[in-house]
């Protein structure tokens, strides 16, 4: 293979290794957790943090993991199946996805305010086992969580476009820098394999600057992802923040449905 860009080694750990026993902690510990929370409030605050702090654990194993080596690998993980692809930004979870996580709470909770009330909600059989705090949690949300949540998704507006554009950047600078190498290697190249090896060093020389800046990007992005998780569990109740971890984790560990992504994967030819 001429590029050797192209052909790097993959890390000694492999971080899929990594990824797998960490999605398997997420559900067979961090979810009977979270269950175990809603059902007992001595240990709701301490399960809130331990989950917690396993997924901020997997954002800072991926910064840890992050390198002009690594980086291509990260961006466009083989770990991920095709249920996942969809939701990926920058090679991970797109953090719009956690507020539009919390948003549905919020919304399928109140969205019938007007006639609901807590002994309306007492009737309801997936709530009717609930202690009230949490089948109410998300009843009529404070001013002040709604205007934190109102911060945390304009933060996200302001960064999401600022990181696609040092994305598109990169490229653009990337490929341009290809380009003339390329031309200028041919035009001095005496013979066509001399041609080659200069062209080739050009692609790795420009791909240096470009892998460095896609690993601040990728780190930056990273950041990002931690911080809203942090921000939210920070900005809500002891109850709130279980029922939206639980969510989250629910909907990470939903894409390890085997059956779900079988059905996804069916794809219906014409006849």
């Amino acid at each position: 293979m001429p590029f050797s860009i192209f052909s790097r080694k993959k890390p000694t750990r492999r971080f899929n290794d990594f990824y797998s026993d960490w999605s398997k902690t997420l559900t067979d510990n961090c979810l009977p957790l979270l269950r175990q929370s809603l059902s007992s409030a001595a240990v709701l605050s301490s399960n809130v943090d331990l989950v917690l702090r396993h997924l901020v654990l997997y954002y800072e194993t991926l910064d840890l993991a992050a390198d002009p080596n690594t980086i291509p690998y990260l961006l466009f993980p083989s770990w991920r199946n095709s249920l996942e692809t969809p939701f990926l930004f920058l090679g991970e979870i797109h953090p719009y996805l956690l507020t539009n996580l919390l948003r549905s709470f919020i919304d399928r909770e109140n969205q019938d305010s007007d006639y609901e009330d807590e002994d309306t909600l007492r009737l309801i059989p997936d709530l009717v086992n609930q202690p009230l705090k949490i089948a109410t949690a998300w009843k009529d949300p404070s001013d002040e969580l709604v205007m934190r949540i109102d911060q945390i998704e304009c933060t996200m507006r302001l960064m999401v476009p600022v990181l696609m554009d040092r994305v598109r950047k990169a490229q653009r600078g990337f490929v341009s820098r290809v380009s003339e190498n390329w031309i200028s290697a041919y035009q001095v190249g005496k013979k066509k394999k001399t041609a080659v090896t200069a062209a080739s060093a050009g692609v790795e020389d420009a791909a240096k600057g470009e892998m460095e800046e896609l690993v601040s990007i990728f780190v930056d992005a990273n950041r990002l992802r931690k911080s809203v998780i942090m921000d939210i569990v920070g900005a809500t109740s002891e109850h709130q923040a279980a029922l939206f971890l639980e969510g989250l984790c629910q909907f990470l560990a939903g894409f390890k449905d085997q059956v779900l992504l079988q059905d996804f994967e069916v794809v219906a030819l014409p006849n």
